[in-house]
């Protein structure tokens, strides 16, 4: 979904991390919609970029990162991509990179009681109203 908005530069789209992860990211099953349906642009912009003002290093031309000096995060305010609508019966969208490895440590998906504990202590607005249906449906399945 792409929304038109004054609230940026002319011809700068906006983004969000909600629009897509990597598959196996965040927990996510290798065919969650986050990683299929959604999309990451994280392979068009490059981590470092060369240091013009910079004399070169015992490890090659010197380097310098491609980020925001104060947030840290990635710099997008150079990069160009070209944005366009999906194939209407498109199963997934490109590119597709294979699953990320679970990290150490980390324990695989979310089970439905951790969420309904997660709610109890987060509040009980739309989101735990929706856990509470999950898990209703969940039981209904057991």
């Amino acid at each position: 979904m792409a929304r038109y908005s004054e609230a940026v530069e002319p011809g700068t789209v906006w983004t969000w991390n909600a629009i897509g992860k990597a598959a196996g990211a965040w927990n996510l099953g290798p065919d969650a919609n986050e990683s299929q349906r959604g999309f990451l642009l994280n392979h068009v912009i490059t981590d470092e970029l060369p240091a013009a003002d910079r004399a070169p290093t015992a490890h090659g031309p010197a380097r310098i990162s491609n980020s925001d000096p104060i947030t840290g995060q990635a710099a997008w305010y150079d990069v160009r991509v070209r944005v366009y609508p999906a194939e209407a019966d498109a199963d997934h969208t490109l590119p597709q990179f294979a699953p990320m490895q679970s990290l150490p440590g980390s324990v695989g998906s979310v089970s439905t009681f951790k969420r309904i504990v997660q709610t109890y202590f987060a509040g009980r607005g739309e989101f735990a109203a929706r856990l509470r249906g999950a898990a209703k449906a969940s039981k209904e399945t057991e």
